[in-house]
């Protein structure tokens, strides 16, 4: 049974949402053409719910190799020794697949 979403990434078949990949209507392009963007919005607008899919349909195309990666340990609200350069280093190395 599908519920309403309010703590972080939907997911199609668990919550109900709008589709993602609209938000972002310029990212494949962007990224075709090998060029960096900025998704803001404020909390719990969908922004990692977007990239999330946007990430999930460019590896289905198999043109891209996709790596996501959440840089939030590196915000300077997190409680760590490690400056942020180190704690997103780990962060890849701790992704799957990398």
């Amino acid at each position: 049974m599908k519920s309403f979403n309010t703590t972080g990434p939907c997911r199609p078949g668990k919550h109900f949402m709008l589709p993602p990949i609209p938000r972002i209507p310029e990212a494949k392009e962007l990224v075709g053409e090998g060029k960096y963007f900025v998704v803001p919005g404020p909390r719990q607008s969908g922004k990692t719910t977007s990239l999330q899919a946007l990430a999930a349909e460019l590896s289905a195309e198999a043109e891209h190799a996709v790596v996501y990666v959440s840089c939030e340990s590196a915000s300077t609200k997190a409680v760590e020794d490690a400056p942020a350069e180190v704690r997103i280093l780990s962060e890849l190395r701790e992704a799957p697949g990398c």
